[in-house]
């Protein structure tokens, strides 16, 4: 099958699952609705924090209030995009595994990573991260921010390098459960990992800050796009951003699929 005709029938398929994913969410709208108040009022409660601290402090880490603000809503823009394509998808992985179910997906004369990711869609995140855009422009605008359209493209790209992160931490995290019967506490480790993206990269130092922008590069999901706007990142941060980002997600890719094989073989 020529490239073309194989893009044509993943789009087919992306498409058809994003129609099911959409009736599914029309089914429960009151768990829609309530899950777009739960992630509004945590992101409200993280600009509250901002407000506390910079009722303190003039800076952090040389960051100003509204440069603080315009990184928590690209952070939360970022988590937002990622939830509603692949979070829910990698969630569900370990049940699938446990129960015998991901066998459906390995059936399907297509590839089962990305069946497994792209089965559903959260369009409620969405509407989330429609808010964090909002919040995006409210701050670079008080910053007196006028990007340039290479500054765009920069943030826009690097922002899904930024979900490229979210993707390859989570899919590794859960890919742990073909290992172990219970990886619930790996999904709350995921959680409490990705908080960090929301704090400036210079407030870290030393072995820390290596760490954090290497083997677990989540201080590289919002702070690099973030800088972008700002017009303070450099070359050399903006190449190596992109190659841990796409270094993780073929290490993750590899990870599931050692996981896969052992899978196979323990069903067959």
């Amino acid at each position: 099958m020529n490239p073309a005709a194989t893009a044509l029938r993943w789009a087919q398929i992306l498409v058809a699952q994003l129609r099911y994913s959409l009736v599914r969410e029309m089914s429960f709208k009151a768990s829609f609705l309530l899950w777009i108040i739960v992630e509004m009022v945590w992101f409200s409660a993280q600009l509250a924090f901002v407000d506390v601290v910079f009722g303190h402090v003039n800076s952090v880490a040389g960051w100003s209030r509204d440069q603080v603000v315009l990184l928590a809503g690209t952070n939360f823009l970022i988590q937002q995009l990622f939830q509603a394509f692949f979070m829910i998808n990698c969630m569900n992985l370990p049940d699938l595994v446990r129960t015998g179910k991901l066998d459906f997906s390995i059936a399907q004369p297509a590839n089962t990573q990305l069946l497994v990711s792209t089965r559903l869609f959260d369009p409620g995140a969405l509407v989330n991260a429609a808010i964090g855009l909002a919040v995006c422009i409210h701050a670079a605008g008080k910053l007196h921010l006028t990007p340039s359209p290479a500054e765009l493209f920069l943030f826009t790209a690097w922002g899904v390098l930024g979900v490229i992160i979210h993707y390859a931490v989570l899919l590794s995290l859960v890919s742990l459960s073909f290992w172990i019967v219970r990886s619930q506490g790996v999904v709350f480790g995921y959680h409490n990992l990705m908080q960090l993206a929301r704090i400036p990269r210079d407030a870290f130092g030393g072995v820390t800050k290596i760490a954090l922008t290497t083997v677990l590069p989540v201080l590289i999901v919002a702070n690099v796009p973030c800088n972008t706007l700002l017009g303070r990142e450099s070359p050399t941060m903006l190449l190596w951003a992109a190659l841990v980002s796409l270094l993780a997600l073929a290490l993750s890719s590899l990870f599931f699929a050692a996981g896969l094989r052992r899978y196979s073989s323990a069903s067959s």
